[in-house]
């Protein structure tokens, strides 16, 4: 299965999130739908709207079948050889069929390779066409039939003027096939002279085409053409020839007669002779007149599309986009200025569009050539450029650019970290307000870099200019010092807590993440969110600190879920016609009546958004998954603090409803698995005990943590060498978050850029930066204190002793709970029998007796 292509057409996608699902030509059953999120496509950047033709191959993963290499039909082969076959069978229903020739008897084609894709021949017509090999297997282009009446002005094949003659198009087609090409052309201007046809013609032009003669190829055409003056095949192919040879004033003349033509005789193939002449336009690129052309006709061409069978899906995705590219430059001098720099400074355009208020501006998503130049700046993939085309620039457009960039970051069409601004200038009050932008440690946002259109147009070399702009912006970051929660491209490691935990949803089994404060919980539940909803699924992702101090029962848990649920599942289709009872009823949690069952009203539309899963042709099916962050919120500890009013009863929900349906998976966060070890909370059973799948979030490996620090270093011109890097891990043992506060203070005490960081470096400011790191370690020691003492006691045996040998902890201490708790933390390891702390900058401030003002 892994190597077998199939083809299909795309059933719906969600460019913003990164997914949809592609429904086969083929299907195993009517209603078969498999996933493609945009890691599947071949080129990630590329969007996908429905009714695309594509082809691709199915992937077994753990849930189902999963489309992977997914990318769009081939439009037109790469040979012009002409081939001669019958149509063996139709899928009417579906616009594609199959023809049959000597060589092949299952050669695939659609119905927009016809003429007429409204009006297919029947089956055992003959035809001629175009094939070529594809990851599908063979596939036709530009398929004609040959048995149409002579009468008909479109395929004529021999007037009736002219007598048969021996069957010259037979014995050259036979020396063509052995090779005695000369012989065959002979006998071709033989066929030609004698007893000429297009069937004849064509072939001819087809093998001088691939002789490389591509001017007697034209020659052959234009004898046809006094031949048969009405044969709308040859102006196509004749035109087409012609713009390929660079001759684009003959090009335009042979396809606007053919289009006339087309129109004359009320044919469908006007469509093809559009776009044609459209693309030559385009090409040819000789000023603003040829662009304004080129506009025009992309736009009759993309209304014929529309008109026909296939409707408007079937345009042309790259004319797509040279035509956003020339509505861009036709628009504003700046479009066309922002368009040439992207070109001479290495990218691709992919995407391109103006605003909805055209005279605003213009965004264009650009794929660089060159990836090493984005790479060195610690940025991977597409990246935005945003060109304004009005004079002046505002705190609404910089909002509005973060806007933009999150959304289309999160379905992964660009790197969240960078933007390009091209703008008429830029003032000193903006500027300022950019560089307050790269300090701000409380929230992530992207760099925007701009570009005045004074320097585009003074600069020698854009690519020299880009590395100037880029270091002046770039390294003013501090990509150490954002201590949120990150996720994406800002995700480092946890291969294996990610595989576990993707393990546990597979099979529909609840987990529990625990771990240390600030080592990365929340993190990897985001980035758990971020894959599960590009994989199809719906994620809820809850924090629990988010409650409003005021509540104390989980009625206003019940009634959060379920507008999230809402909120994930109205914008698909699938789930359409769901009558919500909760989600969907109250907008504001003040609006609920008292005695209103919001328990018994969310089980109504969890249990629908369920059953429709259930019953869903979708694979891999979706999961609902409920991640409930910082669970302590709930609980009862040990220092008296109750828990919620309700808890037992919505955890006893949870569970049931996880046992019932595996489809629904709730997922928790911790910073120790009493919810899953407790056997009781103030004297009741614990409805979830031994439930979760305990999975401990350990610290970062060695060779994860020298990922990190370099590659945030390489964004901020900071070169950490592998000996630096593992350095900084052996004294933070691999916290991430301990790695990037340690990082951001160096950098800060080294401002200069670039800058190569040393262990001397380092070790010059550990002592000092112990003052800060104290604040975080007290944290940590006030919480196991408060709710963990067991834990806290092993943590200043081990760091009195240093390295103590596993029997003295357990013969003084009786803690062998809590010794397997930091063992799964990672904050203890164990080596030769003996444990030690694993983090170096722990271990010395513990020793220093700093402690003593937390206890």
């Amino acid at each position: 299965m892994k190597n077998e292509y199939l083809s299909g057409s795309v059933d719906q996608y969600d460019d913003r999130m990164g997914y949809g699902y592609i429904k086969p030509d083929e299907p195993g059953s009517e209603e078969e739908r498999f996933l493609v999120h945009r890691r599947s496509l071949r080129i990630p950047g590329l969007p996908l709207s429905r009714g695309d033709r594509v082809i691709f191959k199915l992937e077994v993963v753990p849930r189902g079948l999963l489309a992977a290499d997914v990318h769009f039909e081939l439009l037109d082969p790469d040979s012009d050889e002409i081939f001669h076959g019958a149509i063996s069978s139709l899928q009417s229903d579906r616009g594609f069929g199959f023809i049959a020739d000597d060589n092949d008897d299952r050669i695939f084609f659609h119905f927009a390779q016809l003429a007429d894709p409204d009006q297919p021949p029947p089956v055992g017509t003959a035809v001629s066409f175009n094939k070529q090999g594809t990851d599908r297997g063979m596939q036709a282009f530009r398929v004609t039939p040959l048995d149409t009446p002579i009468q008909s002005t479109a395929y004529q094949e021999i007037p009736k003027t002219v007598p048969q003659k021996e069957n010259y198009l037979e014995q050259a087609i036979l020396a063509r096939y052995n090779k005695r090409l000369d012989e065959a052309a002979k006998l071709y201007e033989k066929g030609l002279a004698q007893s000429p046809s297009v069937q004849l013609i064509t072939s001819y032009a087809s093998m001088e085409k691939n002789r490389n003669r591509r001017a007697d190829a034209i020659r052959v055409y234009e004898q046809g053409l006094l031949v048969f003056p009405n044969n709308i095949k040859l102006f196509e192919d004749a035109g087409l020839l012609a713009a390929s040879m660079g001759e684009f004033k003959k090009a335009l003349d042979l396809l606007s007669r053919g289009l006339a033509l087309s129109q004359k005789t009320a044919q469908r193939g006007d469509r093809i002779f559009l776009l044609a002449i459209a693309r030559i336009h385009a090409r040819r690129d000789n000023g603003r007149a040829d662009l304004e052309e080129a506009w025009k006709y992309y736009n009759q061409a993309k209304e014929a599309f529309a008109s026909s069978r296939h409707g408007k899906a079937a345009f042309p995705r790259d004319d797509l986009l040279v035509m956003d590219i020339v509505s861009i430059r036709l628009q504003h001098y700046r479009g066309g200025l922002a368009y040439d720099f992207l070109n001479k400074a290495g990218f691709k355009p992919v995407r391109a569009a103006l605003f909805e208020q055209k005279t605003v501006g213009a965004d264009f998503i650009v794929e660089p050539k060159n990836a090493d130049l984005l790479e060195g700046y610690g940025v991977a993939g597409n990246i935005l450029l945003r060109c304004l085309f009005k004079s002046g620039i505002a705190r609404a457009d910089i909002s509005d650019i973060d806007k933009v960039v999150h959304e289309w970051g999160t379905g992964g069409v660009v790197d969240e970290q960078v933007v390009l601004l091209l703008v008429a200038s830029l003032p000193e009050g903006v500027e300022r307000l950019m560089f307050q932008r790269l300090e701000d440690r409380k929230r992530t946002v992207p760099a925007i870099v701009p570009i005045t259109q004074s320097q585009i147009e003074t600069a020698g070399k854009a690519d020299d200019l880009l590395r100037e702009v880029l270091d002046r912006w770039l390294y003013r970051r501090d990509l150490f010092a954002q201590n949120f929660p990150v996720s994406g491209r800002r995700f480092f490691g946890r291969e294996r807590s990610l595989a576990e935990i993707r393990d546990a949803i597979a099979n529909g089994t609840a987990a529990g993440i625990f771990g240390l404060r600030k080592v990365g919980k929340t993190s990897l539940l985001k980035e758990i969110e971020r894959r599960a909803n590009e994989g199809g699924d719906i994620a809820i992702y809850i924090d629990l600190l988010r409650i409003p101090a005021d509540i104390t029962d989980t009625r206003w848990l019940y009634w959060k879920l379920g507008r999230e649920l809402v909120k994930r599942t109205t914008i698909r289709p699938e789930f359409r016609g769901i009558r919500w009872r909760l989600g969907n009823e109250y907008n504001d949690y003040l609006d609920i009546p008292d005695k209103y069952p919001v328990a018994t009203a969310f089980d109504s539309d969890l249990s629908r958004t369920l059953d429709v899963i259930r019953r869903s042709p979708l694979s891999p099916r979706p999961k609902v998954i409920v991640m409930l962050d910082e669970i302590e919120r709930l609980l009862p500890n040990t220092a008296g603090k109750e828990g919620f009013k309700g808890f037992f009863d919505f955890v006893s929900y949870i569970r049931g409803v996880a046992q019932e349906s595996s489809d629904f998976v709730p997922i928790v966060t911790g910073a120790n698995a009493a919810i899953a070890e407790a056997a009781q909370f103030s004297g009741k059973d614990n409805p979830v005990f031994n439930f979760f799948r305990e999975i401990y979030l350990p610290l970062l490996k060695s060779g994860e943590s020298i990922q990190m620090v370099q590659t945030l270093g390489k964004g901020m011109g900071i070169r950490f060498s592998t000996e630096v890097a593992l350095r900084i891990h052996s004294l933070t043992g691999g916290h991430p978050f301990f790695i990037r506060q340690f990082c951001s203070y160096l950098c800060a005490r080294y401002p200069e850029r670039p800058l190569t960081m040393t262990v001397t470096k380092i070790d010059d400011w550990v002592d000092a930066y112990l003052e800060i790191a104290g604040r975080d370690f007290s944290e940590i020691v006030e919480r196991f204190s408060r709710d963990y003492p067991d834990e806290l006691d092993v943590c200043l045996e081990i760091s009195r002793g240093k390295d103590i040998g596993l029997h003295q902890l357990t013969r003084k201490l009786p803690k062998t709970l809590s010794l397997r708790h930091l063992i799964g933390y990672q904050i203890v390891e164990i080596s030769d029998n003996k444990a030690s702390l694993t983090m170096g900058l722990m271990q010395r401030w513990l020793q220093s007796g700093r402690i003593g003002n937390v206890r």
